[in-house]
Order: structure tokens, then sequence, then C-alpha cells
């Protein structure tokens, strides 16, 4: 089997669409939210206090 290489192209090199990005970071700003707020965003809203005080318990990080 015979492999042909472009000596053009950096093998290393993988093209990330910048959407990605956004949805990382997005990702990771929801992920803090949820293991960090102890009821300073959430205390009117306490269905989504409970899922986040849940979620942390399901995850193992202390939280009281």
């Amino acid at each position: 089997m015979a492999m042909v290489i472009n000596p053009n192209s950096d093998p290393l090199s993988i093209d990330i669409p910048r959407w990605t990005w956004m949805v990382m970071a997005l990702a990771a700003f929801a992920s803090y939210v949820m293991l960090q707020e102890s009821g300073w965003l959430t205390s009117h809203w306490m269905v989504l206090h409970e899922a986040f005080h849940d979620g942390r318990h399901a995850l193992g990080f202390p939280c009281h």
C-alpha cells in the first residue's frame, strides 16, 4: 500500500471552527457556575438551585 504525503500540509495542524471555541467557553462558564454558585444567582429559582446543589454532590464536589 502506498502512502501519499503532501509536503505543503502540516500533519500536526487541526482546523477548529471558531464556533467551537465559543461553545467551549460557554460550557466552562456553565460548569464554573454550577460548581461554585451557592445561591447568589439561583436563590429566586429554587428548582435550579437544587439541581445545581445535587449536581455538585453527584460530581463529588463539597458544597457544605
